[in-house]
């Protein structure tokens, strides 16, 4: 049932650049506007799943200046006023604290769900039952920050990890929370999904706006006075004169304000890179994959790679390929190992470093 009249508020949170999948994911156009799984792009995928659970007026966007407009015309049903923009990207715990006090200004007493807008969940009816089981924890505990985890399935180390601590409610499971870990060695991953004790961190948060407002208050003080500052005023430079807060959870006294972890069975994955996306769609046939592209593709003795044109006029053909990725834009081609995946953070210093720009 949707939330119709309720203090129940989603958010989409959609600023980020998605470098990992250059040369397709842009600066102008990062991956949450692209279409990669479906036939919409990721960003109308996730408005979609919320759609089904909270009417237009309490689902909220928050972006930046530069992508706003592309996504108002991405998702014309979602009203002006839930749009809430940066005037630039400072992080996503600025991020939070912008649009906190946007919602909270509208509802003092709104209990929020946070959602990344770039991410691939199976299972959708999963997903609602989470985001239940989460609202109903903090209007419980409305003192309390809620995360949902994911069990890991493999060693990723391009993800941050969770470990849980105690059980503080058992049906439905709930734990606390010990600590935050970003992006451990492959071992150190190993170890994690051998012990059951770690979930993935996929980054949606449930909690009441005033919560963590009031969490981020203490943290930094100035941070909350500047975010205030610039929506009394409209002036961008109150905006970028605010302080950077680190990490949008981490930052938080949990002895005040407690974590709680909420497991969650969806199947999920943030296609953090080429080798993930491909891995994604390969089916147990043929996992030469074009997602996108040229209408003619030839292979003679290729397997498991991934291609994709944005030339559809294009002929393809490749040879005795194997893992390799072939990404084809009007500018730019990459190819590369699917498993040098990290490699392309490289790539993109040294593109910055020769001022290539035109090209990030």
């Amino acid at each position: 049932m949707k939330d119709d009249i309720s203090h129940n508020y989603a958010i989409i949170v959609a600023g980020g650049s998605g470098t990992r999948l250059w040369p397709l994911s842009r600066k102008d156009l990062p991956k949450q506007m692209q279409s990669l799984v479906t036939n919409q792009s990721l960003l109308e995928d996730t408005y979609g799943r919320l759609r089904a659970v909270y009417e237009p007026d309490h689902i909220f966007l928050s972006t930046t200046t530069n992508y706003a407009d592309k996504i108002k015309k991405l998702l014309p049903e979602v009203p002006e006023e839930n749009f809430v923009i940066e005037p630039l990207a400072k992080g996503p715990a600025l991020a939070f604290a912008l649009f906190s006090e946007v919602i909270y200004r509208r509802d003092p007493e709104a209990v929020v769900f946070s959602m990344a807008s770039d991410h691939v969940i199976a299972e959708e009816d999963r997903l609602h039952e989470t985001l239940k089981v989460a609202r109903e924890y903090i209007g419980e505990h409305p003192g309390t920050i809620g995360l949902v985890g994911i069990k890991p399935t493999r060693p990723d180390t391009g993800l941050g990890y969770i470990k849980v601590d105690a059980e503080v409610q058992q049906d439905p499971q709930i734990f606390s929370v010990e600590k935050f870990v970003e992006k451990p060695s492959f071992r150190v991953a190993e170890d994690y999904l051998a012990s059951g004790d770690y979930y993935w961190n996929v980054a949606y948060y449930c909690f009441k706006a005033k919560t963590l407002l009031d969490a981020y208050h203490e943290a930094s003080p100035d941070s909350i006075k500047g975010v205030r500052a610039y929506l009394d005023s409209n002036d961008a430079q109150d905006f970028e004169n605010t302080p950077t807060m680190v990490h949008e959870i981490e930052i938080i006294n949990t002895r005040k304000f407690p974590l709680a972890l909420i497991p969650a069975e969806f199947t999920w994955d943030d296609i953090g890179n080429w080798s993930a996306l491909h891995d994604l769609l390969a089916d147990n046939g043929d996992d030469n994959r074009i997602v996108h592209g040229s209408e003619e593709y030839v292979d003679i003795g290729s397997k498991g790679c991934m291609i994709r044109s944005e030339n559809d006029n294009k002929l393809i053909a490749t040879v005795g390929l194997e893992d390799i990725v072939i990404i084809d834009t009007p500018d730019s081609l990459l190819v590369m190992n699917k498993h040098n995946s990290q490699g392309i953070k490289e790539v993109i210093e040294e593109l910055k470093k020769r001022g290539l720009d035109e090209y990030l």
